[in-house]
């Protein structure tokens, strides 16, 4: 059951990355309030009437299809969380964390429900009302999945660490759509201004960068870490200067990443000013850090394809950040007289910025892989075992090849 488990994660992280091309692409074509409409049917698209002219709409299509595979992301999320609570031994232990899942979607889809009911009362002139309790619910049943998650992380089953990331990914998913769902709701339905509208946008777009990031290490965590054990010291070890190294880069790149979105979404002089320092200390940090990987054989050996997919990460997005940066602020003629989140957005500037910002997700991402696999404790056995775990490796003692995942 584990090798479907670590193979659901992979299809996850896939998805993950359709929707980040979408969201990319809708925000590099100012595409964020074409589809009006929210909550949105996953499979409904003809909305407006049979009059409305779909297939000519550019920017309708980004926004609607960049919502269609969040449901499709979300739905993969939720089958993840699910399969990673009923793997392993001692179904019964896990018992009330798969009702809480389930509770938890349940009251989620409610919530999406009452919402739509909402949104056509108010076409329909009678007003607006939050529904309360389905929030309520909601809340309720993520505190408890929260907790039921950090109580599992006491117990010594194998693949606790999996089942407990993919629960934080399931509700960090579900907080994700309704970021990006509000944003549309306040500003079309409810009048708020555009600042707000601006302002959700922004932390839409940074928070997609944590949940990423957060997929990407299940599938890690799920296969055993056997290639540490003749590293001395133990990377795990707190006097390493590769953790605490590798901890930077997360910090810098995530902060990296911040800037940049505001840059995207409400360019200043601050803004960019902060963009192009933190990007020295992106590019200077991830290069000592892969100094230092390269100057011990032991590491070298283990980390050396990091390493190298990491630096030519770097590059490439150095020379799309340029790019990007001259379609953004440098324009000749009438378009110079224009602020930069005015001027015209060709599609050869959208593709560009978009891949800027995919790439930069990608060495987040990459980033926090090559620090959980410096911190993780080396398996107590070569041989293919249960889940990984990230600080404190647990492999079931009676069966230690029962998840059969390969190595």
């Amino acid at each position: 059951m584990s090798s479907i488990v670590y193979r659901l994660s992979q299809f996850t992280v896939l998805a993950a990355v359709v929707v980040l091309v979408y969201g990319g692409l809708t925000t590099s074509f100012r595409a964020g309030m074409a589809d009006p409409v929210w909550p949105t049917h996953p499979l409904f698209l003809f909305i407006y009437g049979e009059n409305y002219d779909y297939e000519k709409d550019r920017a309708f299509l980004l926004e609607h299809n960049h919502r269609r595979f969040g449901f499709t992301l979300g739905a993969a999320a939720s089958v993840l969380a699910l399969a990673a609570w009923m793997t392993g031994p001692n179904k019964k232990s896990r018992l009330i964390a798969i009702i809480t899942v389930c509770a938890l979607l349940s009251s989620y889809g409610d919530l999406h429900k009452k919402m739509t009911d909402a949104w056509k009362l108010r076409q329909a002139g009678e007003g607006f009302t939050w529904p309360h309790a389905s929030i309520a619910v909601t809340l309720a049943a993520a505190a408890i999945l929260i907790f039921v998650a950090f109580l599992h992380l006491r117990s010594k089953q194998s693949g606790k660490w999996v089942r407990f990331w993919a629960s934080l990914i399931l509700i960090a998913v579900m907080i994700q759509g309704l970021l990006g769902g509000l944003r549309v709701f306040l500003d079309s339905e409810l009048g708020i201004s555009r600042t707000l509208g601006v302002e959700l946008a922004a932390m839409h777009g940074v928070f997609a960068q944590l949940v990423f990031s957060a997929l990407v290490c299940i599938p890690i965590l799920c296969r055993p870490n056997a290639g540490q054990g003749n590293l001395v010291p133990p990377l795990s070890q707190a006097s390493n200067p590769l953790g605490r190294l590798s901890f930077a880069l997360v910090g810098a790149v995530f902060l990296q990443l911040i800037f940049a979105a505001w840059i995207r979404h409400a360019p200043t002089a601050v803004g960019q000013r902060l963009h192009l320092l933190t990007a020295f200390a992106v590019v200077g940090i991830a290069v000592w850090l892969c100094l230092r990987i390269n100057s011990q054989p032991a590491s070298r050996r283990v980390f050396k394809w990091y390493a190298v997919h990491l630096l030519v990460m770097l590059a490439v997005q150095v020379l799309l950040g340029v790019e990007a940066w001259m379609g953004k602020f440098s324009a000749q003629g009438p378009q110079g007289m224009k602020p930069p989140e005015l001027r015209d957005v060709t599609t050869g500037s959208a593709i560009i910025r978009t891949l800027h910002q995919l790439i930069g997700t990608a060495i987040l991402a990459s980033s926090v892989a090559l620090a959980l696999r410096i911190w993780r404790k080396p398996s107590p056995t070569a041989a293919p075992g249960g889940f990984g775990v990230a600080i404190e490796t647990t492999v079931a003692k009676t069966n230690p090849n029962e998840f059969g995942i390969p190595a």
